[in-house]
């Protein structure tokens, strides 16, 4: 099994429209935010979809540099593999580039979620982005190692610390990240209820971070075995899982969409999800016959995701 982690929390972008509503009194069970305005709920959700997309953008990069951890080792106990060093290519970030009118910041959690929740997101995020920020500099360091072929002239010895340090400051990441995740779960879920109680786009809502959900599963699987024939019958169903999902909510009737002027986005979203899979069937083909998924394939399915999660929250917006 890959030695990762990847979060698979999918989280919508309700930043709608929507009039505000209030409750009179909390019901059994009711929690600081459920009497919260579907105004509040839609400021809440925005800030932690900053976090969600955050976590994603990341997953390729920390999956790439711990796979590249695994390649040094082993290159650096067949020194005379001269092919070994050659395959480590060093990966990239994506970029994030906000909207010239985005008000809500990562840094900056949203005055309605509460005092405690409002702390545990500054102080956490804040550790996450240094922590993140030191591990990119570690990885840095790997890749001029590699380049300098500076382990000919230490016998590996720089390459093997480098290759603890990262795996120990990932392990700290992905520690932090999981807890930083389980509060977003927590928080986003209240204010979604009440933003989806009344809404008139809730069934295009529901259908699509359904399928965003089952998506990131998919990608998920194909990512957790280095030997394809593992997974390959899993695989499968759940690819004719998202297939069915595919052609069922294509077809939701779109005239609530139409008077929101989202039936173009709703599209987009459906028409993106199918050119993801015509990507998939192509490279569980390639995965079958070369006997892995490689790491370029899996990028090539994230980068297909990251576009739906950008339909996703234009038609949220």
């Amino acid at each position: 099994m890959r030695t990762f982690i990847c979060s698979s929390l999918v989280i919508a972008m309700f930043a709608v429209s929507t009039s505000c509503n209030s409750t009179s009194g909390k019901k059994p069970g009711a929690t600081e935010y459920s009497d919260n305005s579907a105004e509040a709920a839609s400021h809440i959700i925005a800030y932690t979809n900053l976090i969600v997309d955050m976590s994603n953008k990341h997953n390729t990069y920390l999956e790439a540099v711990v796979n590249n951890t695994n390649k040094l080792e082993d290159a650096l106990k067949h020194p005379d593999n001269k092919f070994g060093f050659i395959t480590i290519n060093k990966p990239f970030t994506t970029p994030d580039f906000p909207r010239y009118d985005q008000k809500v910041k990562i840094d900056e959690p949203v005055n309605e979620l509460s005092s405690q929740d409002k702390k545990f997101f500054k102080d956490s995020i804040a550790k996450y982005q240094g922590l993140f920020a030191t591990m990119k500099a570690t990885n840095n360091r790997m890749h001029e190692y590699i380049t300098a072929e500076d382990y000919k002239d230490d016998k590996g010895a720089k390459g093997y610390a480098i290759i603890d340090t990262l795996r120990n400051q990932i392990a700290e990441l992905y520690s932090l990240k999981s807890a930083i995740v389980k509060k977003v779960e927590v928080v986003a879920d209240e204010s979604e209820q009440i933003i989806l109680k009344d809404s008139p786009l809730k069934d295009y809502i529901i259908a699509m971070k359904k399928d965003m959900a089952s998506i990131r599963s998919f990608i998920d699987l194909l990512g957790s075995e280095e030997k394809y024939a593992g997974i390959e019958a899993k695989a499968r169903a759940m690819y004719d899982s998202l297939e069915k999902a595919q052609t069922e909510h294509a077809q939701i009737n779109i005239d609530n969409a139409k008077k929101a002027n989202e039936d173009h986005s709703f599209n987009t979203f459906y028409d993106d999800f199918h050119k993801l899979l015509l990507n998939a069937r192509k490279l569980m083909r390639d995965a079958a016959e070369k006997g892995s998924f490689e790491t370029s394939a899996l990028e090539s399915l994230d980068s297909d995701y990251d576009s739906l999660v950008r339909d996703y929250n234009n038609f949220n917006s």
